[in-house]
């Protein structure tokens, strides 16, 4: 009996591994939908919001002259230091008092002001991604605001605009706050169907997507995924309702409270933040 040929053997295993590849590739495709796949995978353009210059930690005062006078909170409650062992070799460490509910009152707790970098302005579909520490005695209460996606309609008097942001809820759920202006009227909503469970005492990495809707259409794109796992999906949201409104940046906002102003802070404490990544395709 004739042996087969080496160069066939070899022929022939080389089109069994290409096979068993080409259906390895379609079962991937078939079974983990694109949107499984964390936006920081998919966005390629990306900035950060550096915390330190030449090697130098930046202060407070120095993040506030940064902010052009557009922060509240920053010199009350921020402080910028090295992370022996975290997700980045900085993080901004936000304070927020006991009876705080938002750096406009008193006493005055956590932080917002606005990132907008340039590079990102006028786009409709936006990348953000960073890490959270909460202690693990974290008090929850009834929830609070981090920072998430913002928009806006730039240069005009009265401007429609948009604001996604992060959410812990109360009894240690996380979730998403959807916050619209339009044509002088402001409308705040759960943008979850279901909360996930907001781990505490140690890093957490988030990312969120936001791709606006078309000016009339309910199809407007929040997703969030939290250490690489998507835990919100939503394709139905109304970001805007005037296609002049776009991307602006990052509503850096910590704090406690919900949309009435109830709430405040149970006790002293403190949430912890690596620097913003922002991207777009």
């Amino acid at each position: 009996m004739k042996m087969p040929d080496a160069k066939v053997i070899v022929f022939n295993a080389a089109a069994v591994l290409i096979t068993g590849a080409a259906v390895v590739g379609l079962l991937r495709s078939v079974l983990i939908k694109p949107t499984s796949v964390p936006c920081s995978e998919r966005y390629h353009h990306s900035t950060a919001f550096a915390l330190e210059r030449g090697g130098v930690l930046l202060t407070a005062a120095d993040l506030q002259s940064r902010l052009a006078g557009k922060d509240v909170g920053v010199i009350d409650n921020v402080s910028i230091a090295r992370v022996a062992a975290g997700p980045a070799p900085v993080a901004i460490t936000v304070r927020l008092p006991k009876g705080s509910t938002s750096p406009h009152g008193s006493p005055r707790g956590g932080i917002s002001f606005p990132w907008d970098p340039r590079s990102v302005q006028g786009k409709t579909a936006a990348c953000l991604s960073y890490s959270v520490l909460l202690p693990a005695d974290f008090a929850f209460n009834r929830g609070g605001a981090l920072p998430g996606i913002s928009g806006v309609e730039p240069d005009m008097p009265a401007a429609d605009s948009f604001t996604a942001r992060l959410a812990w809820r109360e009894e240690g759920q996380g979730g998403a706050t959807l916050r619209v202006t339009s044509a002088g009227e402001t409308r705040s909503t759960s943008a979850e169907y279901e909360t996930f469970a907001f781990p505490r005492g140690r890093w957490v990495r988030f990312e969120q997507e936001v791709v606006l809707n078309a000016p009339k259409g309910a199809d407007g794109v929040l997703r969030v995924w939290v250490d690489g796992a998507l835990m919100i999906d939503r394709g139905d949201l109304v970001y805007r309702t005037r296609p002049g409104v776009t991307v602006s940046g990052v509503a850096a906002d910590v704090f406690y409270g919900t949309a009435d102003g109830s709430g405040p802070a149970p006790a002293d404490t403190k949430v912890s933040l690596t620097p913003f990544d922002m991207r777009w395709q």
